[in-house]
């Protein structure tokens, strides 16, 4: 009788094994526990375990090291001010005269389709995409709001280059325009930070975005710029932040930041490639720092072997130093792409380890990687995440341990789906899981997924979630958005052309949406419904001419919660949704409110 038990026992462990197997992304090309600093085979001889001094003190890295850990701001930023004396600062002009700033004027967008059956059009502009299949940016800031960036083509009156910045306090329902910066030169990369100087006033965040700017049209001599501004569009200025060698330009620009631990003394990060004109063989890759919101910057230059590309960087937050890790393709030989991984310290110096992911057979093309590192606190091991496409499908690897070790390629999209962009975000928040995002767009640009997961179990492919179709020639970007402690998969991305960029998010019911074809005859407000509700609402209105509409809410103290609508509207009848799920029960008024109308009337929210 202990045979037959014997048997049941095993077909059971064997049957929990699959079924947990089954729920992974694991496949028969995954690789476990993969030492970083492993010898790997092929041409590639370089030992990863290398590292070089650093120019700095070694007690003033270590009080330094000291100050960051104990989230000690003032003695962080008096110790960094001195530990720029020693770090090296490039050679420019800190002023590019070839840029114009276009503040907010209220005449661009949010446009606005209807939720339920499109997306959102955010700008219906064309995309840059010469220049790179990295032309959009998305981030949700510490105020809460999300923060687009997108690189345009053919503006006009004379200039070459246009990005503009859109912000939405209600969840992406609603796009309005920040702020433009257009330029006589060409550019062709951005990437953007959203940082606020002091958490607690939301109207200290500002904006930075970095651009690799050219006076021709093929790129020749990009140097790398930047812009700030606040997130009203007020304050900006801009400045040159590096040239490359005579002969050389910069392309492929990336940025990060250590804004999720500091507010007054957060440090930005950037890195940018430089190759020859004509994207020749030279390799080098740049790492750019500023302590004082992009006025100077301090810089390190790592100059590698072998054809190194789509650099991507991503802050950690570690015991001691902090470091700042850089993905990127690296072209071993013309039939084997790797990707490897740069860690280096995010304080720039000439000290850093180049460390090994994947280990290819020659005809294994691994392609275009993005980085993520979810931010947690230094004491607790860091998860790194990285998506790319290995032989034009999508995967990724993984590593929880801080990039000491890795699970390699485990299965992001369909086997049969061939994919040519990939895009990863993560959220600091590990409470219900769903806290690393990745998205990618098969080759003719039909289909936008995302999953939402952790590592080892990504979630279900959330199959086309574009509704409208996409480019195929720019990468998709993706973000968590979170509520409280909810969280919801937000994706952009740039229609077929490229022209045009739209939004979605899972669970969004904000929006508004025109009902009915009669034309009013008089502006009316109606009466919320349900009301009192839980924790959304409808809010119908009638403009019986093209009017320029507000539609505000206020708390009992008269204090302005959130715009539902800012824009100008053509005669119509409308209904806007508002969700209160992060708000507390009361009472709340709404008003409506053009040139020529103005109503207001009350509503009860009940949790």
């Amino acid at each position: 009788m202990k045979y037959p038990k014997l048997i049941f026992v095993c077909l059971a462990i064997i049957f929990i094994q699959s079924a947990i197997k089954a729920q992974t992304d694991y496949t028969s090309e995954t690789k476990f526990n993969q030492s970083s600093l492993r010898k790997v085979s092929g041409n590639e001889n370089l030992y990863p375990g290398l590292t070089r001094t650093s120019n700095v003190p070694q007690q003033l890295l270590n009080d330094y090291n000291a100050a960051v850990d104990a989230r000690n701001e003032s003695e962080k930023s008096r110790l960094g001010i001195e530990m720029e004396k020693y770090l090296d600062k490039p050679s420019v002009s800190n002023i590019d005269p070839n840029t114009l700033f276009i503040p907010e004027k209220n005449t661009e967008p949010p446009f606005v389709n209807d939720w339920y059956l499109n997306d959102v059009m955010v700008t219906s502009s064309d995309v840059a995409t010469s220049g790179g299949y990295r032309q959009i940016d998305l981030k949700q800031a510490e105020d809460g709001w999300l923060y687009m960036a997108v690189n345009t083509r053919n503006p006009t009156g004379g200039f070459n280059a246009l990005a503009r910045v859109y912000r939405s306090s209600n969840g992406g329902a609603n796009w309005s325009f920040v702020a433009g910066w257009q330029s006589t030169n060409y550019w062709s990369s951005i990437s953007m930070l959203v940082e606020s100087r002091n958490n607690s006033i939301p109207d200290s965040t500002r904006i930075l975005l970095y651009v690799t700017s050219s006076p021709n049209s093929n790129f020749n001599d990009a140097f790398l710029a930047v812009v700030s501004f606040t997130r009203n569009g007020t304050g900006s200025y801009s400045n040159v932040v590096a040239n490359p060698t005579a002969g050389n330009r910069f392309a492929t620009v990336s940025a990060c930041s250590d804004g999720m631990f500091s507010s007054s003394t957060t440090y930005m990060h950037i890195v940018v490639r430089e190759e020859t004109n004509g994207g020749g063989v030279f390799s080098a890759i740049h790492h750019f720092r500023t302590i004082n919101w992009g006025f100077a910057h301090t810089s390190a230059v790592y100059n590698l072997p072998y054809e190194n590309y789509y650099p991507r960087a991503a802050f950690s937050n570690e015991t001691g130093n902090d470091s700042i890790y850089i993905a990127f393709e690296r072209r071993v030989a013309n039939d084997e792409w790797e990707i490897r991984l740069l860690a280096t310290s995010e304080i720039p110096s000439v000290s850093y380890q180049l460390r090994y992911i994947t280990d290819a057979t020659s005809g294994t093309l691994y392609k275009r990687p993005d980085i993520t590192v979810q931010q947690r606190d230094f004491n607790l091991p860091q998860q790194i995440l990285v998506t790319c496409t290995k032989n034009d499908r999508a995967v990724y690897h993984g590593s929880t341990d801080g990039g000491a070790s890795w699970n390699i390629d485990l299965s992001l999209g369909l086997p049969s789906q061939p994919v040519d962009f990939t895009s990863c975000n993560s959220d600091s928040l590990t409470a219900g899981g769903g806290y690393f995002i990745a998205a990618y767009v098969d080759l003719n640009g039909d289909s936008v997924n995302v999953r939402r997961g952790v590592i080892g179990s990504m979630g279900n492919i959330l199959h086309r979630r574009n509704s409208l179709q996409s480019t195929g020639t720019l990468a998709p970007e993706c973000a968590i958005y979170r509520e409280g402690s909810t969280k919801y998969s937000a994706l952009v991305y740039a229609g077929s052309g490229p022209t045009s960029v739209y939004f979605n998010m899972e669970n969004l019911v904000t929006g508004i949406q025109p009902i009915g074809s009669n034309i009013p005859d008089k502006f009316s407000l109606s009466q919320n419904y349900p009301n009192p509700f839980n924790p959304v609402t409808n809010i119908e209105f009638a403009v019986p001419r093209s009017s320029y509409v507000k539609l505000v809410v206020y708390d009992i103290r008269g204090s302005l919660v959130e715009t539902l609508v800012a824009q100008q509207l053509s005669a119509g009848s409308y209904k806007a949704d508002w969700n209160a799920s992060t708000l507390s029960s009361g009472v709340y008024f709404y008003k409506l409110e053009t040139n020529d109308f103005a109503e207001t009337k009350r509503m009860v929210l009940v949790k």
